[in-house]
């Protein structure tokens, strides 16, 4: 069922995302996008419990998705202290 492999796509993207594969997340979530396109073409109104449950794994995605930039974030501040202290010894 479309729900069902949607559902899977926004749980792998997560795991990606926590394990810092954003080339997988990324393509799990174009799968999640697939999903929700196909469902809306076919005219599927999802029921209250299977859309919590979507809304539910994409909010834990969206969560994931930020700690993945936090760590980027965090690893290109390190970066630059590295770099500047480098520079620093080196003169």
């Amino acid at each position: 069922m479309i729900t069902e492999r949607l559902a899977a796509a926004l749980e792998r993207a997560e795991l990606a995302l926590e394990g810092d594969d954003a080339v997988a997340a990324a393509g799990l979530l174009a799968q999640a996008v697939r999903g929700c396109a196909e469902l809306a073409e076919r005219g599927v109104r999802l029921d209250d419990a299977t859309l919590a449950r979507l809304r539910l794994l994409h909010e834990r995605g969206n969560a994931a998705a930020a700690r993945a930039s936090a760590r980027l974030a965090r690893a290109m501040d390190n970066a630059g202290s590295a770099r500047r202290a480098a520079i620093a010894y080196s003169r």
